[in-house]
């Protein structure tokens, strides 16, 4: 009881002191009114409640004349009030340079934004939180032939299939810096490709380690054949230039050495330098396909054929040919004699997967003539009315590529053939050989390869060039007004303009910042309103046993040619004659006399006057060798040497 009546008694102290020193507090809120227009700041919003809070800070003087005499000297007070109302003028001040913006800004966070809005400009320091987090998956789970080829995931974690009209329609791109996930993207459209039962040539210039052994055990599983060959091991492994036309030979050596003309004055010596290699495929040829008592004798390879045509001879006329020859030659894995040719292993479909070198300059001719040599077989099965569709994989394409290959782009798919290729960047477009123009292989590829799929770029040209490609979208710049008050502080008005712009539907920031194994994938897709969307690809399952990297063991008394190749051979040998040249002088000595026979024919032709042509006629079937060649040139189709 007593402690009640005295809280009771100090609360009316308070309320005693309260109304006597109130008007302290009146004048504190009529000078902090005043201020504001002293300030002249009186038409800024938010005035009142500054000078509210320099009224309130001068209540801090009650607490203290509550502990003062009652006899305490006016001055005294006014003094203590003066201090207290000094702190609040200095808090407010503050408040009104610092602490208004920095409301300003945590308030405009809470803006509830209209749903009219199209969008705007993508940030690059918050492209990490924008771009969704996708999970990993098990591919197998997806795939489902009937409805396409399984690509990916999307932003809704739903599979992106591509129709098998457009897979067969259109070759496949796939764009992306290092580690990015390229491979990872083969893996599934290689499967898949075996699951429709096409011929896959993998052609690896790096030695990637899971892809093989992925692609051996699909073989495994669907019975079909599956070769490993490594340019790179010093072992005998297939004969690289068995089972061809004279024509088709020196097409594919005159691509891998890129002696194409270029419109320049070095012409001329490229032109040597054909008819140097076109000299030397017809006596490959013709050795390859000589009989021995009616029998077919095996194929001998590229460095047994040099030998017997003596090269070395040609060496200061065709400097760049024979040295390109030399090094091809002491490649072992391409001189096996009696193996199996190119044409063989792909007849036989399944997989043939064959490994190269990124760095080496050797192994990029051979790359390029191995490259060269399917798309020969691909117009040639197209020519005989025997399609066979053929899939090519082309990892680091710029290793590979040709300038036969780059224009074969725009017609390959009538001929079964489908190309997947594979670049890191646009700059390294630059490093194709020197008879490819860049900005022709560019158009070539990016113009005919219309399913592409774009990983993370590291460099600015390439991620602008791909973010074009997916199309513009509109959006809208948001442009706010910032007012600045007397004590030069500014903060955000309330007002907001939106001005219509537009971007890329997948910018440049998207593309430099895209995360592992993410990508954009740009096609005609079923049931969906955009050309492009976000793709998460995820790899394959490799194969507990890893048996994917066993090389072709040569043996020497199978050539392993296929029926057809063997037809074709026969037909040729039964209309030659029995004494083929097997050395180098006795090639020149026989073309010497065909020479002499011809000079022969057009002295008479000349002479009789309207005979020249039937003349020429005999003299072209005079000689056995030109009726076998002629009949090797049979099962080429086209009538120009290259493909236009």
């Amino acid at each position: 009881m007593q402690s009640t009546t005295n809280q009771l008694m100090h609360n009316s102290i308070i309320a005693i002191y309260l109304m006597r020193h109130m008007w302290y507090v009146a004048g504190a809120g009529l000078l902090s009114y005043n201020l504001a227009e002293i300030f002249k700041i009186k038409h800024e919003s938010g005035f009142l409640i500054r000078a509210g809070l320099m009224s309130l800070m001068s209540f801090a003087m009650i607490p203290a004349v509550l502990y003062l005499a009652e006899d305490m000297n006016l001055v005294l007070y006014v003094v203590i009030w003066g201090v207290c109302f000094f702190v609040g003028l200095v808090f407010t001040t503050y408040g009104a340079r610092k602490l208004q913006a920095k409301f300003s800004l945590f308030f405009s966070r809470f803006t509830v934004k209209n749903k009219i809005r199209k969008g705007s400009k993508t940030d690059i320091r918050y492209m990490d939180k924008e771009l969704p987090n996708l999970p990993d998956y098990n591919p197998h789970k997806f795939i489902n032939l009937k409805k396409g080829v399984f690509i990916g995931i999307d932003e809704r974690v739903k599979p992106i299939y591509l129709l098998l009209d457009d897979w067969y329609k259109r070759h496949f791109l796939i764009v992306g810096a290092t580690r990015a996930g390229k491979g990872v993207a083969m893996q599934g459209l290689g499967v898949q490709s075996l699951m429709l039962g096409e011929t896959v040539v993998f052609l690896d210039p790096k030695g990637d380690q899971y892809m093989p052994h992925i692609l051996k055990a699909q073989c495994d599983k669907q019975g079909v054949p599956y070769h490993y060959v490594n340019l790179t091991k010093d072992e005998p492994q297939i004969n690289l230039i068995a089972d061809f036309s004279s024509r088709d030979l020196k097409n594919c050596l005159v691509e891998a050495f890129s002696q194409r003309e270029m419109g320049a004055e070095s012409d001329v010596y490229r032109k040597n330098e054909q008819e140097f290699l076109e000299n030397l495929a017809n006596f490959i040829v013709e050795q390859n396909s000589a009989t021995n008592g009616g029998t077919i004798c095996q194929a001998k390879s590229l460095a047994q054929l040099c030998n017997d045509y003596e090269i070395s001879r040609y060496a200061d006329n065709y400097k760049s040919s024979v040295s390109d020859l030399n090094k091809l030659t002491r490649v072992a894995a391409i001189n096996a004699a009696n193996a199996s040719s190119l044409a063989a292993l792909i007849e036989q479909g399944g997989c043939i997967y064959i490994v190269g070198d990124l760095l080496d300059e050797t192994m990029k001719k051979i790359q390029r003539f191995i490259f060269c040599r399917v798309v020969q077989l691909a117009r040639n099965y197209e020519a005989q009315n025997a399609p066979r569709q053929i899939t090519v994989f082309a990892d680091e394409l710029v290793a590979h590529i040709s300038r036969f290959v780059a224009e074969s782009y725009t017609v390959s798919l009538g001929w079964g053939l489908n190309i997947v290729s594979a670049i890191q960047s646009l700059k390294l477009l630059k490093g194709a050989p020197a008879d490819i123009d860049p900005e022709f292989l560019l158009g070539a590829v990016f113009d005919n390869s219309q399913n592409k799929l774009f990983y993370r770029a590291d460099d600015i040209a390439t991620a602008d060039f791909l973010s074009d490609m997916t199309g513009k979208i509109q959006v809208e710049d948001e442009q706010k007004v910032v007012t600045r008050n007397s004590l030069n502080s500014e903060k955000l008005d309330r007002e907001t303009r939106l001005i219509p712009s537009e971007r890329n539907l997948y910018d440049r920031n998207m593309i430099l910042k895209l995360k592992l194994f993410q990508a954009i994938f740009c096609a005609s897709v079923p049931n969906r309103s955009a050309i492009a969307s976000l793709c998460k690809t995820s790899p394959i399952p490799a194969p507990a046993n890893l048996n994917g990297k066993e090389i072709i063991q040569v043996n020497a008394g199978n050539p392993r040619m296929s029926n057809k190749e063997t037809k074709t051979i026969n037909s040729t040998q039964n209309n030659q004659a029995q004494g083929k040249p097997k050395t180098f002088s006795e090639f020149i000595e026989r073309e010497a006399e065909q020479k002499q026979r011809n000079q022969s024919n057009l002295t008479n032709a000349v002479t009789n006057h309207g005979e020249h042509h039937a003349n020429n006629q005999s003299s072209a079937t005079s000689d056995n060798s030109s009726q076998g060649h002629n009949q090797v040139q049979k099962t080429s189709t086209s009538q120009s040497d290259y493909l236009f």
